[in-house]
């Protein structure tokens, strides 16, 4: 999902790195470290659809939590940060990150933790069902892409663009730009992002309120037995009360499908009055104390 950059900038002390990319080592990409800057163990941030490096409002507040508490928070920069996200994938994403990972191992991490904003969320998950690398996870903002998008006036017609995007996929073309339906809004989606963020049938589709718990029919990429079911460490969801991105009749219903589908290994967490990038101070507050309660807990 997508969020907008925050208003005003908040100095952030740290330090800048750089890990190289598994497909390429003469490629590299920038981290950033701030916190509790000898701390063994991090929480690896990502951001969602439109962000960058330091994009997310909360990290200072929360980077300054962790430091309490002797964690660090480590943020990456991404090949599908801002708008490229439309010709890339998850896939790409997780493959990013679990070369931050291995990086920071390598450097003495010994605690990891991943963490994702909004469709970074999906990151997370897809991080915690495809690899065994990471100790834990957190989803904040975890929304549903295709909800949203189909009532929006302005979104709406890039459900038209489906049936080419299936097309062009079942043809081997998932890499091909599709046309003027994004344009309005700056965009360049493939056939396959399109699908993917748009379609139940998606590989981005993990958190819409129509999911079933299990689902034979092929009709939904992700049926919640399949993705919080398949869970390999353990996870935290933190949902914004007032997420303006969320289409869901009844959160507490909605997340308690997720928790029993995860067989013990999901904790949740309401962020009383927090919009979708939880940007008031005082909700930022909220969010923090139970990512820090969550690590306490889990990471004794």
């Amino acid at each position: 999902m997508a969020t907008p950059a925050p208003p005003t900038a908040t100095l952030l002390p740290g330090q800048l790195g750089l890990y190289a990319a598994q497909d390429s080592p003469y490629r590299t990409y920038p981290y950033f470290e701030s916190g509790d800057l000898g701390a063994t163990k991090a929480v690896v941030f990502i951001g969602g659809l439109s962000n960058g490096l330091g994009g997310v409002p909360y990290t200072p507040k929360l980077s300054g939590e962790l430091a309490k508490i002797g964690w660090k928070l480590v943020q990456t920069h991404w090949s599908s940060a801002y708008e490229n996200f439309g010709r890339s994938s998850l896939d790409v994403d997780v493959a990013e990150l679990g070369a931050l990972v291995t990086h920071l191992r390598k450097l003495g991490t010994r605690t990891i933790v991943v963490m994702g904003h909004s469709t970074g969320s999906q990151d997370v998950l897809r991080y915690l069902t495809h690899r065994a690398d990471a100790d834990g996870g957190i989803m904040q903002a975890p929304v549903s892409d295709r909800e949203h998008f189909i009532l929006q006036p302005e979104t709406k017609p890039w459900f038209d663009q489906l049936p080419l995007a299936e097309k062009l996929l079942a043809e081997g073309k998932g890499d091909t730009v599709l046309d003027y339906a994004f344009d309005a809004h700056g965009l360049r989606l493939t056939a396959y992002r399109a699908f993917s963020l748009l379609s139940p049938k998606g590989d981005d589709d993990y958190f819409s309120s129509d999911i079933p718990d299990t689902d034979g029919s092929g009709a939904y990429a992700h049926p919640l037995d399949e993705s919080f079911g398949r869970l390999s460490a353990p996870a935290l969801a933190l949902y914004s009360e007032k997420d303006e991105y969320a289409h869901v009749p009844d959160i507490d219903a909605h997340i308690a499908r997720w928790v029993k589908a995860a067989h013990g290994k999901l904790d949740t967490h309401v962020v009383k009055g927090a919009n979708h990038a939880v940007e008031d101070p005082a909700h930022q507050v909220d969010l923090a104390a139970a990512v820090v309660a969550w690590l306490g807990k889990t990471f004794k």
